[in-house]
């Protein structure tokens, strides 16, 4: 066992593309280990039109993934202390969880989520509720019920942020290119996902030879906007006081950026950062979350 002591360079620190014509496979020399931990670090934050911060919100805790004993399955686990003895502190049940997680023997990316129906019927059980409550409506409820009984959609809905951790595991990647990407970016209103088309590139730090660090730039469009200007209308009208007059609407954003800080030659990614950003008028509203590769054995 040992901590891992590393110099994390900012992602803003970038001299310039990767060597032109480097093709790289990316994988993960972590499914290997007994365990390994991610410091997760998280702010919310809204600022104003002129980008003053009106709230900042932070807080620190870990991500520990230990292997079950067998081959390439791992129980993950979040703590609040980095002895991993202490639950979080966020009132989040997701957080709460337990997931049993079955990774790529060979790229190591997260490919099955294996006690997917706990999750199934906790939300199913919460959904029963509201149906029965008149929250939601009998037809809401039986769509709601089909997609669950699946465990792809309930590995992406439930480990959202734990599967961009491994997500490039398994690709190959062109160092000197810039592709388009679509990725799935959730509303924070409605927990929709929007499929934004995007770019993902690759870029060398300064004074590295072995980091290669990808980035990942969605923001919605004229597509989006539209849906997105409706879902704000109708969130604006369920949240604002019955006897207060509605702000006027004049422009909405949903931006995701994402960067993976890799070592080639230790085959792990030392650093993941992913942002969300909602914007209103002009006022932002951001969720940041960054995952630093802690400690394993």
């Amino acid at each position: 066992m040992f901590r891992l002591f590393i110099l994390l360079l900012g992602f803003n620190a970038i001299a310039g593309k990767a060597n032109a014509g480097d093709t790289l496979i990316v994988q993960s020399s972590l499914k290997q280990s007994k365990w390994f931990s991610y410091r997760v670090i998280t702010q919310e934050y809204i600022t104003n039109v002129n980008d003053f911060f009106l709230d900042l919100k932070l807080d620190t805790f870990f991500m520990v993934v230990r292997s079950t004993g067998k081959p390439f399955e791992y129980k993950l686990n979040y703590y609040q202390d980095e002895k991993y003895t202490q639950p979080v502190k966020k009132n989040d049940p997701l957080l709460k969880s337990e997931y049993i997680i079955r990774f790529d023997p060979i790229s190591g990316k997260a490919v099955e989520l294996l006690n997917w129906k706990t999750f199934r019927d906790q939300m199913l059980s919460d959904l029963s509720f509201q149906a029965a409550n008149k929250l939601i409506s009998s037809s809401e409820f039986d769509e709601y019920k089909q997609l669950l009984n699946s465990e792809p959609w309930m590995r992406k809905t439930v480990m959202h942020d734990i599967t961009y951790v491994f997500s490039i595991y398994g690709d190959t990647i062109r160092t000197d290119a810039e592709y388009l990407k679509i990725k799935p970016v959730r509303s924070p209103m409605s927990g929709k996902d929007y499929a934004i088309l995007g770019s993902f590139t690759s870029e060398l730090p300064a004074g590295t030879r072995n980091t290669v660090v990808f980035h990942a730039r969605n923001k919605a469009g004229e597509l989006e906007k539209p849906e997105l200007m409706e879902e704000v209308k109708a969130y604006m009208f369920k949240t604002y006081p019955k006897d207060s007059p509605l702000p006027e609407l004049t422009a909405v954003g949903l931006n995701s950026e994402m960067d993976w800080q890799y070592n080639r030659i230790q085959r792990q990614m030392l650093r993941i950062s992913i942002a969300d950003v909602l914007a209103i008028n002009g006022q932002s509203r951001g969720n940041i979350r960054t995952f630093d590769l802690w400690d394993k054995e």
